[in-house]
């Protein structure tokens, strides 16, 4: 029997192990840094009914105490346009002369982001594909994604609010040829309306009571163990005692995210020439629009608990619209407002608005690591390079030129909105350990993942993806762990 060891515990290393034990007869191990915050192991927290629970799980994934990273306070925002602040800590500080990612975080804890996440998942159109992959075999993987994560485009569909936004704002850039239609989101509907949001919990599926699978929580790699060119497993420190232990395995596949993906592997001796280089997240403007009434039918007091009831996205067009748009509609405001302000307790609700641009990728956007000033947990630590171009900048100027006609079509802005959300807001970034059709310094690994020049370790998750997106990342991401764990299937082999 083959054994595979899996660095993370998010959607996309729980892709692989669901795949693997699946298709193969392999055992595989999963670690993760973090501990178990909700059972089923990696559900979305947001389904936790009791707030307290809900708040407890965020707070147990922002990062051990003991560490020192810095957790980002417990802010309101717009689920499915920025990432829900609570159930993250900050990480990495910026390079000299460079504004850096101020809000860059990440999620420690058994699901990863996955615990997290908004759900959004449109999938990536024009400039955002990736286009050395076949289409054909691309529509396979992102189908099978799609199944995979629970996408339904129907979320909310009875909802009346849904189908007044929908003839609003479609009304208003129907002339455009744009399209205006439900945001896919990654959910199953309930009877009484509202949806249990995927997480991690819904990718392992039942091959987590595999007696093949072991999880580990609360258990941090290191490094990972080579012999020449071949990586041969990890070495595994026990956060509870302390202790190291190596771990053998035919294939290790890194699935930590798209900051602590690549700097691992430069822990470990293995640093390709793109490595943490190429980093993108999309530029995001968000803004809250108090509805005028008339406009929208009124809220149901009775309705699900879930203060959301509707999503809608205005799409991705490679000429009219390069940008990806989602509107939420909530009775209750997502954002806090002074007690002064005219806007407080709207009676006809809000509609937050972000929307996300491309950021074109450039090798000096990247992760610098610094053997010399080592992190919290020994490993070298994490400086940000990043700055937005003319290029973005003229971008996100025509996106708020949309996004201001869709708030005029169903209200006004409240106070001080629409704003620029700082870099890392959203949690989605790309591109440091990005494949590529062929070695030639300007990629980490090949199209599945595979880094050059090495054998034994396969990456997975957002740090793949090599194209300027304004999407949500996540079905991206988890086609590509499709397509690689496949790969690894190939013949029976992994």
């Amino acid at each position: 029997m083959t054994s595979v060891l899996i660095i993370g515990s998010g959607p996309n290393g729980a892709a692989y192990a669901r795949v693997l034990l699946e298709r193969t007869d392999a055992s595989v191990v999963m670690v993760e840094a973090g501990p178990v915050i909700d059972q089923p192991l990696g559900m979305n927290v947001k389904n936790i009914a009791d707030p307290a629970e809900q708040t407890a799980a965020r707070l147990a994934s922002q990062g051990r105490a003991e560490s020192g990273v810095t957790g980002i306070p417990g802010g309101v925002v717009v689920e499915g346009t920025v990432t829900a602040r609570q159930g993250t800590h900050l990480i990495g500080r910026a390079a000299e002369d460079s504004p850096g990612m101020p809000a860059a975080a990440v999620a420690t804890c058994v699901g990863g982001q996955g615990a997290h996440w908004t759900c959004a998942t449109p999938r990536p159109q024009g400039s955002e594909r990736i286009p050395f992959l076949d289409p054909d075999e691309w529509e396979r993987h992102v189908g099978d994604a799609e199944r995979l994560l629970h996408v339904t485009r129907t979320a909310f569909g009875g909802a009346l609010q849904a189908e007044a936004i929908l003839e609003r704002v479609g009304a208003e850039f129907a002339a455009d040829g744009i399209a205006v239609r439900p945001l896919p989101v990654a959910a199953d509907p309930r009877p009484d309306g509202s949806l249990r949001w995927s997480g991690t919990d819904v990718v392992l599926g039942p091959v987590v009571d595999d007696p093949r699978f072991t999880l580990r929580a609360e258990t941090l790699c290191v490094r990972l163990l080579r012999d020449g060119d071949r990586v041969t497993g990890a070495v595994l420190r026990d956060l509870k005692t302390g202790g190291e232990s190596e771990a053998h395995a035919d294939t290790v596949v890194v699935a930590a995210d798209a900051i602590r993906t690549p700097q691992l592997l430069w822990a470990s001796g293995i640093r390709p020439a793109a490595l943490g280089r190429y980093l993108t997240e999309h530029p995001l403007v968000f803004g809250v629009v108090a509805v005028r009434e008339g406009v929208l039918p009124p809220p149901d007091a009775a309705g699900p608990v879930d203060p959301i009831r509707a999503v809608v996205s205005i799409g991705y067009d490679e000429e009219r619209h390069p940008f990806h748009a989602q509107l939420m509609y909530s009775p209750i405001c997502p954002a806090p407002l002074p007690p002064e302000s005219p806007y407080r307790d709207n009676p006809a609700g809000y509609v937050g608005m972000g929307w996300g641009v491309r950021k074109w990728p450039r090798p000096e956007d990247r992760l610098i690591f610094d053997d010399a000033q080592p992190d919290e947990n020994g490993l070298p630590s994490v400086r940000i390079a990043y700055e937005l171009t003319g290029r973005e900048h003229a971008e996100l100027d025509e996106a708020r030129k949309y996004q201001a006609r869709a708030a005029a079509a169903l209200g006004e802005f409240v106070d001080g909105m629409p704003v620029m959300m700082p870099a890392g807001s959203s949690l989605h970034y790309m591109g440091t350990v990005r494949i590529g059709p062929e070695d030639d310094g300007t990629s980490v690994c090949d199209s599945y993942g595979k880094v050059w020049g090495f054998e034994g370790v396969v990456l997975a998750g957002n740090g793949l993806i090599p194209t300027a997106n304004s999407c949500n990342p996540t079905l991206t991401s988890v086609a590509l762990s499709l397509r690689g764990a496949e790969a690894l299937t190939a013949g029976g082999r992994t």
